[in-house]
């Protein structure tokens, strides 16, 4: 006696599901791309400005590098806290002689610090004294900083009230 199969009864695969089954997991799975695809929308144009802000030239100041870093909402940091950090993360130290944050050769070496010559001339005898060098971040450091201190949230490109303050003006 040779049976055939009912066509409305399921077939099955090797792995036990059902046809239904395997259509379910393609929707959800549509599901997931599609929901991940609207989440990459609205991530995009913060990737963009951090990537064009980081694809530029030039090195910024402790304090310039501190209020850039504290847009992020998992960065709270000022000047200050972020010569730490740097000494901390043993990217800086502090010069003995005049108490002055240095860069570290690994640092410099690894692109993320540089440091500028400083000097200044005498008020009375109008002769050029050197200072000690002044520490700057480079925008390849930024990025490392950034990377170390947030989250992977996007940058918030615009607050809702862009005026001025109190928690803006940290100490």
């Amino acid at each position: 006696m040779n049976v055939t199969p009912s066509p409305r009864i399921a077939q099955r695969n090797p792995r036990g599901l059902t046809n239904r089954d395997l259509a379910l997991m393609v929707l959800e799975e549509a599901d997931r791309a599609d929901t991940a695809e609207s989440h990459l929308e609205v991530l995009a144009p913060a990737a963009e400005s951090w990537h064009r802000l980081a694809s530029a030239r030039g090195t910024f100041s402790a304090a310039d590098a501190a209020k850039i870093l504290s847009r992020d909402p998992a960065i709270d940091l000022g000047q200050n806290r972020l010569f730490r950090t740097l000494g901390d993360l043993r990217w800086a130290y502090r010069q003995r002689r005049d108490r002055a944050w240095r860069a570290r050769q690994s640092a410099v070496d690894a692109g993320w610090l540089t440091e500028i010559p400083q000097s200044h001339h005498h008020p009375r005898t109008g002769e050029l004294l050197l200072d000690a060098p002044q520490l700057r971040i480079t925008l390849k450091g930024l990025s490392e900083l950034r990377q170390r201190l947030g989250t992977a949230a996007p940058l918030p490109l615009k607050r809702d009230n862009d005026r001025a303050r109190p928690e803006d003006n940290r100490p």
